[in-house]
């Protein structure tokens, strides 16, 4: 007799480990963090946490879906395999029908003589061997009645999971589909929240983020570099396609903040972090003098920027403002810049 106990416990198992992602799905994407509607006078800082809090939810609850898809399709196989056993089940009944037909053919003949009568089917001597064959012959019947009787269950049980589980992953999948998209919706409108408040106040969206992306412990990752070749990861992006170290990055798009709220726009960036290669470009494009030597400049480091749009003017109004409040931020017009050589758009950091 074919056995579908072990089928029958490996789906209780997949549907149960499915349940259990499905209720951490349900606990995680959910919280009043994730979405939480900013108010209408909430500040940078709240709107930039309520879209980092929604992009974590939606991350989390992708990772979910990734985790319950893998335990669905695990589900799914199970329900291949009890499919399977399914259709061996009934292709043992089927091979069972045709004895079972016979033997009750047989009794409804001669229902008064009972198995050894329809076995004599005439005379029946007491010879031990014939008697002896009779009950064994008859009990293979009774133990065919049984084993079929077993095997209707078993077929019972088996259509009456799968179709279960089919209608269960359906549904999972279904409902998984609905709440990453909730929460990508919700993602996407505390995003554009921060982004109309940001623009709205003349701010740079790319600007701003770059800053709230940035760590600045990752400067560390820059310590035993030659100057030029500093690892990527030590870095941050500014805009514009500029770079520098992190700790300086976020400092200096810090102070931008500031400027743009002065003046209406991002800093002018001319230059920033230059790695070898372009140090030596720009000491060769330079009059002796006018550039350090490749391999010892501060844009190496990462902790210097050139700047313009007015403040390169020496004293204009954009050059002393960044020289009353890029200090704030560790950001200065080093004593050598002021005369030999005469460099008004040079800035260092000095954090």
């Amino acid at each position: 007799m074919l056995t579908v106990l072990g089928a029958r416990h490996r789906v209780r198992i997949a549907q149960a480990l499915t349940l259990v992602l499905a209720t951490s799905l349900l606990v995680v994407p959910w919280s009043d963090a994730a979405i939480a509607p900013a108010s209408a006078e909430a500040s940078l800082d709240e709107l930039r946490e309520n879209a980092e809090n929604s992009a974590e939810a939606l991350e989390e609850a992708t990772d979910e879906y990734v985790e319950r898809e893998n335990a669905l399709e695990e589900a799914q196989e199970e329900l291949i395999s009890t499919l399977h056993d399914l259709q061996q089940i009934e292709g043992d009944l089927s091979d069972m029908r045709e004895p079972l037909a016979q033997l009750a053919s047989s009794m409804y003949q001669r229902p008064d003589a009972g198995v050894l009568g329809t076995l004599a089917a005439g005379e029946l001597d007491d010879d031990l061997q014939t008697q002896a064959y009779a009950a064994k012959l008859s009990e293979d019947n009774q133990a065919l009645i049984q084993e079929a009787t077993d095997l209707r269950e078993e077929q019972v049980g088996l259509a009456g999971e799968a179709q279960e589980l089919q209608t269960f992953t359906q549904l999972e999948q279904a409902e998984l589909a609905a709440e990453v998209t909730a929460l990508r919706e919700q993602s996407e409108a505390s995003m554009n929240e921060l982004t109309e408040e940001l623009e709205e106040r003349g701010l740079d969206p790319e600007a701003y983020m770059a800053a709230a992306d940035c760590d600045p412990s990752a400067a560390s990752n820059a310590d035993g570099y030659p100057n030029g070749l500093l690892p990527q990861d030590a870095l941050c992006s500014l805009y514009d396609d500029k770079f520098l170290r992190a700790d300086a990055a976020v400092d200096f798009l810090q102070l931008n903040v500031e400027y743009v709220e002065e003046f209406g726009e991002n800093i002018c960036i001319t230059s920033a972090y230059r790695d070898l290669p372009n140090q030596h470009r720009v000491y060769a494009e330079q009059p002796p003098g006018f550039a350090a030597v490749p391999g010892t400049s501060n844009h190496g480091l990462g902790q210097a920027i050139d700047l313009g749009c007015g403040i390169q003017n020496f004293r204009s109004e954009r050059w002393n403002w960044m020289e009353t409040n890029g200090a704030k931020y560790n950001w200065v017009h080093p004593a050598w810049a002021k005369s030999s050589p005469f460099e008004p758009w040079h800035w260092e950091y000095e954090g």
